[in-house]
């Protein structure tokens, strides 16, 4: 049994996370968390998560989270048992955000120190299966959802801005400056302190359909369309400014899409193979050439009841 949870996630090597002093990983480059396992355990026929969230880094490094929170807590603040609490990894694999150990919500730097949001950043004794966490790119940013939408700096634990009702986060843009929603009434882009920057019904041809990424430019929308085309558009005009083919495997799930370089979307895909529980495959595509290049390619742990993968 899987359920996923594909979020933005981060880190870097340690036997024990906290430790200060570690070097930090150059975006997408050497060492870094790829994703976020909680381990399955099997009591007669139940299956239900256990243990402690592992980070997984690039060179295979398994790292155990030991302040983090697996299970799900109730309002009463008792385990429900399938589920798990929420965490994220930041894209470039260097800020992990999860629900501490002491009932706050958390972001760690990968072998550093921890903040803390402020205690009322959410109502107090949340169900916590209903909230969910996304981080910026970089991880200076954490968007966190319950009721409404509220943005975080991660440095200080200071909120932001809190985003309008009704508006459903789609994430963050590639430089974490502003963020992108939408609702019945089409696409609106807000900087982080929940100001409307713009707004539009999007293409026609891509409104209704299809996973969205902003670009850095706050205003520039990727789009796929039925796991066979890139759609570059105007999120406030509409206008169609460039469509390329790009072919994935067979059967896979498009978890993620993201804006990572000036006309470069990178997507994860995850795929049940018969040998393997989930595999996933990093795809770099060109927005200009169509060119399509494989960046990274793993296998999850088999015995996982839910991971969190990096976006980015």
């Amino acid at each position: 049994m899987k359920i996923r949870i594909l979020v933005a996630l981060a880190a870097t090597t340690a036997a024990v996370l906290g430790a200060p002093g570690t070097a930090q990983a150059t975006p997408h480059h050497g060492d870094g968390v790829r994703y976020a396992s909680a381990k399955a355990c099997k009591v007669k026929k139940a299956v239900f998560p256990c243990g402690n969230w592992r980070l997984v880094t690039h060179h295979g490094e398994i790292v155990q989270l030991k302040d983090a929170q697996v299970d799900a807590l109730d309002h009463k603040r008792k385990p429900v048992g399938f589920a798990t609490a929420p965490i994220a990894i930041s894209g470039n694999g260097q800020k992990i955000a999860y629900f501490h150990r002491n009932g706050r919500l958390a972001v760690r730097t990968f072998g550093g120190g921890v903040v803390l949001l402020p205690a009322n950043a959410l109502p107090r004794n949340p169900i916590q299966y209903n909230v969910w966490l996304s981080l910026s790119d970089d991880g200076g940013e954490l968007a966190v959802g319950h009721t409404r939408t509220a943005i975080y700096d991660t440095a200080t634990g200071k909120r932001l801005g809190l985003l309008p009702a009704k508006r459903d986060y789609l994430g963050f843009s590639g430089d974490g400056e502003e963020v992108l929603t939408t609702s019945e009434d089409g696409f609106r882009v807000y900087d982080r302190s929940a100001r409307l920057l713009r707004q539009g019904a999007g293409a026609d041809a891509i409104a209704e359909w299809g996973q969205h990424a902003l670009h850095a430019d706050g205003r520039t929308l990727a789009t796929l369309k039925s796991d066979r085309e890139i759609i570059v558009s105007d999120v406030e005009t509409g206008q169609v400014d460039g469509r390329t083919p790009i072919k994935l495997p067979k059967g896979g799930t498009v978890e993620m899409l993201d804006w990572t370089g000036p006309h470069q979307v990178t997507l994860h895909v995850s795929q049940n193979l018969a040998k393997v529980p989930t595999r996933m495959t990093v795809f770099q595509h060109d927005t200009k050439t169509g060119a399509t290049k494989v960046r990274d390619r793993y296998d999850i742990l088999k015995d996982t009841y839910t991971y969190a993968a990096c976006g980015g």
